[in-house]
């Protein structure tokens, strides 16, 4: 089976990381022949191919995009993205198409039409742009479900200068209605929110978890990598990642420094804190009490489920998430998660004394609290990390996440 997998990027951010480990899932147990289309490549893979083949594409592209969405015609029309994508399905002539993250600016709406004319497109969906008028998530407004779109969403990444939000809709019910479009959402909480969605009516749904390699994140020994990372055998040790430690207000950044205030004010001790993710976040260093090890961004698998297993609990106090992949990866390592209680995917991934713990939203005293009590009960977290690793093995295998796909593909290309 030929499948050809559409996303912004092939390495970096969430929807990269997923639809990299469903292509390697679906090689390794079924042999299938995948390629891959991104806005930005970063990896050397020869099947990865970028949208944007030069500079003056790349910063032309970027322009148009910029002077769309503030005229409030977002992903309308980009000079160079789409017509790639075509030729190049075309070419390939894929059995199935696996879309992931359009946003950006180089996925034009209209262009799901003429694509799914080459090969049925299943949508993994990993934010909830594709059923609002603009933003990737809507903080509790509902005006989606009438087909009209708030003002104050206009505000909210991707933003649009002029609040075409319910038009947007209209055409996205439209262009939907006319493509071969099946819908995956990878979090229970998502799929329940797509099914409300006017303009997915009639379409074909489904909720799949991501999956991941349980013989990479897994518990590896956590006195040799301690060593290694120059970390004391009995120090508590805390860890923290993003895909990028400022820029994106949604996952837990700006509400971190707050928590590690709360935490260093009644130490009495040193502990230590790992932090992945680009970018820095200097603030953090005039915390005393706090041995901070800056790794930056780190993309190797291996290398993230080894600065995983060197820590005792992870801290990740998101704002807004589909489901959390890191979260995943965490509890996958045997390590606990702390996160807040935001009734969406986080929840799926972090059920409370079994996984880890729910903090009430945006309470950071409380989330500091917690924190402090599962650090320094040694026995709560040796079960935990028990738990934690059971529930991942049973909720995100990744030979479970790529057979369900494999079954959907194979149906929806035996069917055209």
């Amino acid at each position: 089976m030929k499948i050809l997998f559409i996303n912004i990027s092939d390495v970096v951010g969430g929807a990269a990381i997923a639809a990299r480990r469903l292509g390697k899932g679906l090689e390794k147990y079924f042999d299938t022949e995948n390629t891959f289309l991104v806005r930005n490549k970063m990896s050397s893979e020869a099947n990865v191919f970028p949208t944007r083949r030069n500079k003056f594409e790349q910063v032309t592209e970027r322009w148009v995009n910029i002077f769309m969405n503030l005229a409030g015609l977002q992903y309308q029309y980009l000079p160079f993205s789409p017509k790639f994508i075509l030729q190049k399905a075309r070419q390939i002539r894929p059995d199935i198409i696996s879309l992931h993250n359009t946003l950006g600016g180089y996925f034009a709406t209209p262009m799901l039409i003429p694509l799914s004319k080459i090969a049925p497109v299943v949508w993994t969906l990993h934010d909830m742009w594709a059923f609002t008028g603009n933003s990737a998530h809507t903080f509790g407004d509902e005006s989606w479900k009438e087909m009209k779109n708030s003002r104050a969403n206009t505000k909210i990444f991707p933003s649009i200068g002029i609040n075409t939000g319910s038009l947007l809709l209209r055409q996205k019910k439209r262009i939907y209605k006319e493509s071969d479009l099946t819908i995956v959402a990878p979090s229970i909480w998502l799929y329940d929110l797509a099914r409300q969605s006017p303009v997915f009516e009639g379409k074909e749904m489904h909720q799949i978890y991501h999956g991941l390699d349980e013989k990479v994140f897994f518990p590896h020994n956590k006195a040799a990598i301690r060593q290694r990372l120059d970390i004391p055998a009995d120090a508590k040790v805390l860890m923290f990642s993003a895909e990028k430690l400022k820029g994106n207000p949604y996952k837990g950044g700006q509400d971190l420094r707050g928590i590690l205030s709360e935490i260093n004010s009644r130490l009495k001790e040193k502990i230590h804190l790992i932090i992945l993710g680009s970018g820095s976040m200097e603030e953090l260093n005039k915390f005393e009490n706090f041995i901070i090890h800056w790794v930056g961004y780190v993309s190797e698998e291996k290398s993230i489920a080894e600065f995983l297993s060197a820590s005792d609990l992870f801290i990740y106090p998101t704002r807004a998430d589909i489901l959390s992949i890191a979260l995943a990866e965490a509890i996958s390592c045997g390590v606990p998660a702390i996160t807040f209680d935001l009734g969406g995917g986080p929840t799926e991934v972090v059920v409370d004394k079994l996984s880890g713990f729910l903090v009430k939203p945006f309470d950071l005293k409380e989330f500091a609290d917690k924190t402090l009590s599962i650090l320094y009960d040694k026995k709560r977290l040796s079960e935990l990390s028990q738990s934690a690793r059971d529930y991942a093995l049973k909720k995100f295998s990744l030979m479970e996440m790529s057979q369900k796909y494999y079954d959907l593909f194979l149906r929806l290309k035996n069917r055209s």
